[in-house]
């Protein structure tokens, strides 16, 4: 054990090294002489990498306020941190620095609300949390023109403007925002738009893609073209869907684990492989009441479909998973009987086992293993409502070291 321990710890004094003053060249701002900056020597690979790393850096004893900031702050969302940084002058550059957004974008993935928003009005914000998830520009104000919000993940969100139908990524809690060049491709306002974000501790360029699937009316086929942050430019995939109806395609999505996928009315979900550039097909659950108030999720890791059925003013969700998607489970909604909701619909898995549901005009959690349902908010526009989920976090747009508002290319 003793030979172990000490092979893995030359290891990863190979990897990494403690920065040091005169290490860090150029103008840097005073505040990241507080933070304990691992630079990797050659290939680390993971945040358990990191973090396993850090024991063997000799530190001081630390008193509790410096054990909150170094294990405990990157885990909580924006508007905590912002109240936080009042705490202190040592708090408020902590959290205030760059590196400090980039962590907390790297720990925080608990989705905290839904953007939602009616045709073309404003976007609004649907807070699960009051006291600790918000933002200051809920209606996207900041950006040059009214928008839709089209996707959101991990932190950023993609808009598509209402006048000229340009593409924006912004972070609505530091209210950066990026202008994308125009695609090759029309898109318009039908074109299924899914920005997948995956941030990593040792990577600090917030790199990101927005997968478009893109039809036209005349023409049964489904393009794929792809933005990447990486080189700020768009890109039409070699890669052509000629078995689908591209008209039966929804304009929402879902991303998950570098595959973006998109629910049809032809039964079927189409999945797209970002890494291969490769397609397929997964079945959809039998629907007599017709496909579109059903969603995509996450649910313990794995992909599931939540399938809402209504009848009797009872709300029965039947939850399927695998590659077949077959039945894992059913949730008997218990709800009130004596009012009426209308349409229900399915709006996603968040934070392990809490699933949202539109109820008509109104928006629900139920607590899976408890069992208990409480109303979230309750809205006009019923199932004419868009709803987006969003995660609370400090993301840059850009280089986490750069930070400038209104960014245009």
């Amino acid at each position: 054990m003793a030979d172990f321990e000490g092979n893995n710890r030359e290891t990863l004094e190979d990897d990494f090294c403690l920065l040091e003053d005169s290490d860090l060249e150029g103008d840097v701002d005073e505040r990241f002489y507080e933070l304990p900056i691992l630079s990797p020597k050659a290939k680390a690979k993971t945040p358990v990498d990191y973090n396993k790393a850090l024991k063997y850096v000799d530190r001081k004893e630390a008193g509790l306020e410096d054990v909150l900031r170094d294990h405990a702050l990157h885990l909580l969302p924006a508007k905590t941190l912002f109240r936080f940084k009042t705490v202190s002058r040592r708090w408020d550059q902590w959290i205030s620095s760059p590196l400090f957004a980039h962590r907390q974008t790297t720990y925080f993935k608990n989705v905290s609300g839904l953007f939602c928003q009616v045709a073309d009005h404003s976007p609004s914000f649907i807070s699960f949390n009051q006291d600790a998830y918000g933002m200051p520009d809920p209606s996207l104000s900041f950006l040059p023109e009214p928008v839709k919000v089209r996707s959101s993940c991990n932190g950023l969100v993609c808009c598509q403007g209402i006048e000229e139908d340009t593409y924006y990524i912004c972070s609505p809690v530091t209210k950066e925002w990026k202008k994308l060049p125009r695609p090759n491709l029309y898109h318009g306002a039908k074109a299924g738009v899914v920005l997948a974000f995956e941030p990593y501790l040792l990577n600090f360029n917030e790199s990101y893609e927005l997968v478009c699937a893109v039809t036209f009316s005349d023409y049964p086929v489904v393009y794929f073209e792809i933005y990447s942050s990486r080189s700020s430019s768009w890109r039409v995939s070699d890669t052509i869907c000629y078995e689908l109806d591209g008209s039966g395609l929804h304009d929402g999505g879902y991303y998950m684990k570098g595959v973006v996928h998109w629910e049809s009315s032809s039964g079927v979900i189409l999945a797209f492989g970002l890494r291969d550039e490769q397609y397929g097909f997964l079945p959809l659950p039998a629907n007599d009441e017709g496909y579109g108030n059903g969603a995509l999720a996450m649910k313990h890791g794995e992909l599931c479909y939540i399938q809402p059925r209504y009848q009797d003013n009872v709300c029965t969700i039947n939850i399927h998973g695998n590659m077949d998607m077959s039945l894992k489970s059913v949730i008997n909604l218990p709800y009130d009987a004596g009012s009426t909701f209308g349409v229900c619909r399915a709006l996603g898995f968040i934070n392990g086992d809490i699933l949202i549901l539109g109820l008509g005009t109104r928006v629900i959690s139920y607590r899976v293993k408890e069992q208990k349902v409480e109303l979230i908010s309750q809205h006009e526009g019923g199932a004419c409502t868009r709803y987006i989920p969003y995660v609370n976090s400090l993301v840059s747009v850009r280089h986490p070291l750069i930070r400038d508002r209104g960014l245009i290319v």
